[in-house]
């Protein structure tokens, strides 16, 4: 008895050790605040607001959930929750939110072929479609829309509160960076801990899944302070998605990165917002919610269409009419993409599991680190990419703005359409799995037309474990031939190139495009014949 009382004590040291080691080891680290050299201004009336929010939320004895926000701003809480933002273009035909995918009839997010996830367009059951919800959309999604139900209304804080989210008892400390007034940026590390906490809760039942709390649990013990959005605020969600394209908006190691981030200028300066309606731009891989597409500002919309001066401003502008701005102006990259295998085995639903019996008792003990956990998260998901260094090059091609891609992203111009231009692109090469019963896919697979990625979970499942490639005969037999259509298909993505904007003195000159030492435009590859290229490539 005395020797099974010992193994016991022994085996349940060794696993206390093991989830600390591999999960929750509370950090050691602490970000001193760093004053950033740009200051976004506020106006007295900004900063009233701000002060008098800070004072009714202190009155209530802090933030007990949005329903705090509703209570005065019921018009803004319509208008929010019906905004692209919350229910990323899953609208149903009467104009409700699409809690399943195949009810949606517009081509939003959820509809569509979804940048690099490999989630969207998936035969799936909807129970699996509301656990991944649940746990991966939730760490960026507001709220409302599809998370309502489970508990998780619009959180106006995610863009609204200025002085960031940061762990309560139990959820670590340590925030994630700084904004521009040193202060706590807006970390998505307390509030993926709270939805993992969640999740160990539930025990894997989706019926007792509650988040309703996650937001007022993320801001324990922090000071309310409402304000206009900062860039800080939006990067807190699209930072997760720069590696696409290599640009940012704001602060890298120190620097800026953009000009206009450089003279203060808020997102929604461009981005400009009506009724919560964040405005787009005209991209390629941004097909969802086509009523919003073009209602942000454009570059000559400020720069007029001659924006040029000085000695070379004529040549300069008459190259407008076939260079996109960013062509010039975007002349630096940072850490991207360049690669996505979602061919590779691995154990996922045994990780999951691993987190289901360890969250209650980092709970218990108070050790469930958002940074570590936020960490684990990404190396399990990382795995999947191949990331570049700074500085890769860019991909340029024909790009008409006026047309919508609602295939893989890829550009839609060519030489001999007046209205294309030459634009920049990330290009990120795919491996996945298709069923293979899209007759088009099956006759191309490497082509552009959407087709039904088979799930990575399904994936790992079929590989077993380690990190190596699935193979097809493997895919295809699994779960009984689930998927004995299975194709692989490897198909580039191509994202279109903005931030990181470079003033005039910083563009690209002249001859880092005309020369014939390797320029930075392969003109033949943009279809201009032999003579053609002969002359482009002359030093100017």
């Amino acid at each position: 008895m005395k020797k099974n009382t010992r193994l016991l004590l022994l085996l349940s040291a060794a696993l206390i050790v093991l989830f600390t080691a591999i999960t929750c080891a509370p950090s050691k680290k602490f970000m001193t605040p760093i004053k950033s050299p740009v200051v976004f201004s506020k106006s007295a009336e900004e900063i009233r607001i701000e002060e008098m929010h800070a004072r009714v939320f202190k009155q209530l004895g802090g933030y007990k959930g949005p329903e705090a926000c509703y209570a005065c701003h019921q018009k803004e809480y319509e208008e929010v929750s019906k905004s692209y933002h919350v229910h990323q273009g899953r609208i149903t035909k009467d104009g409700k939110i699409a809690h399943d995918p195949k009810d949606a009839v517009d081509i939003g997010m959820y509809n569509r072929w979804y940048s690099l996830s490999n989630t969207e367009r998936v035969k799936t059951p909807k129970k699996q479609w509301q656990l991944m919800e649940a746990v991966y959309c939730a760490q960026c999604h507001p709220g409302g829309g599809v998370l309502k139900p489970l508990g998780m209304d619009v959180d106006c804080l995610i863009c609204h509160q200025q002085t960031g989210y940061k762990g309560g008892r139990g959820l670590g400390k340590t925030p994630a960076g700084m904004d521009s007034e040193g202060l706590i940026v807006q970390s998505n590390g307390a509030r993926t801990a709270e939805l993992m906490l969640a999740g160990a809760d539930a025990g894997g039942d989706l019926g007792k899944l509650d988040l309703s709390h996650i937001s007022a649990k993320a801001m324990d013990g922090v000071e309310l302070r409402v304000g206009k959005p900062t860039p800080d605020n939006c990067n807190f969600c699209h930072w997760k998605s720069n590696g696409k394209r290599g640009t940012r908006y704001g602060l890298f190691k120190g620097a800026s990165t953009d000009v206009h981030f450089s003279e203060g200028m808020r997102c929604q300066e461009c981005h400009e917002t009506e009724k919560h309606q964040i405005g787009k731009g005209k991209i390629v891989d941004n097909a969802g919610s086509p009523e919003l597409r073009g209602t942000m500002q454009s570059c000559t919309d400020c720069h007029g269409e001659e924006p040029h001066v000085g000695d070379d401003a004529d040549d300069l502008n008459m190259h407008m009419e076939r260079i996109a701005c960013e062509t010039c102006h975007i002349p630096k990259t940072y850490p991207g993409t360049v690669g996505v295998n979602w061919l590779l085995g691995m154990d996922m639903p045994k990780m999951m599991k691993l987190y289901h019996w360890m969250m209650p008792v980092a709970k218990v003990l108070g050790m469930a680190d958002p940074e570590k956990m936020n960490e684990n998260m990404a190396n399990m998901i990382g795995r999947y990419k191949t990331k570049s260094f700074s500085e890769f090059r860019q991909v340029y091609a024909w790009y008409n703005r006026e047309t919508i891609c609602t295939e893989i992203p890829h550009p839609t111009g060519h030489i001999d359409d007046p209205d294309s231009r030459i634009t920049p692109f990330n290009i990120i090469a795919t491996s996945l799995f298709d069923d293979g019963t899209t007759p088009e896919v099956v006759e191309n697979p490497d082509g552009h037309t959407p087709g039904y990625p088979v799930p990575r979970t399904f994936v790992a499942r079929a590989g077993g474990k380690g990190k190596k490639n699935t193979t097809l005969a493997q895919m295809r037999a699994w779960d009984n031939g689930r998927y004995k259509s299975a194709i692989i298909r490897r198909t580039p993505q191509y994202f279109n190139l903005y931030h990181s904007i470079a003033p005039a003195a910083d563009a690209l000159k002249c001859n880092d495009c005309h020369t014939k030492n390797q320029g930075r435009l392969d003109f033949a590859a943009l279809g201009y014949d032999v003579d053609e290229v002969e002359d482009l490539t002359m030093e100017r």
